[in-house]
């Protein structure tokens, strides 16, 4: 799950976030819980993002992994529309995860 005041839980399963066209944000995926439930480490992880958004770099600590999110440079994105951003992780132990994330497009 993602962390801040930005992010509508309405549904928790599908948090979203405003997202203004012209913005880079970092945007955090926290797997510090999972990891410790299942008593494992990371291993490695991957970001997936929708068309017309691009995941320019991606870190982790602690198991909090950082994904620095914009518009793609030839991206075109829709005011209103919703745009996944996935987060897959590989625990030390051979378990995976995913947590998708949305970005709502509206201009600030």
């Amino acid at each position: 799950m993602t962390t801040g005041a930005a992010w509508n839980l309405d549904n928790p399963l599908k948090p979203w976030a405003y997202f203004d066209p012209d913005a880079t944000r970092d945007i955090p995926f926290e797997w510090d819980l999972w990891l410790a439930d299942i008593e494992s480490t990371y291993a490695s992880h991957t970001i997936t993002v929708a068309a017309g958004l691009q995941c320019v770099t991606s870190s982790q600590s602690a198991g909090i992994i950082k994904a620095r999110i914009k518009k793609a440079v030839a991206g075109t994105l829709v005011a209103g529309q919703k745009y996944a951003v996935t987060c897959h992780i590989v625990a030390g132990n051979g378990e995976e995860e995913d947590q998708t994330l949305y970005l709502k497009i509206i201009e600030k």
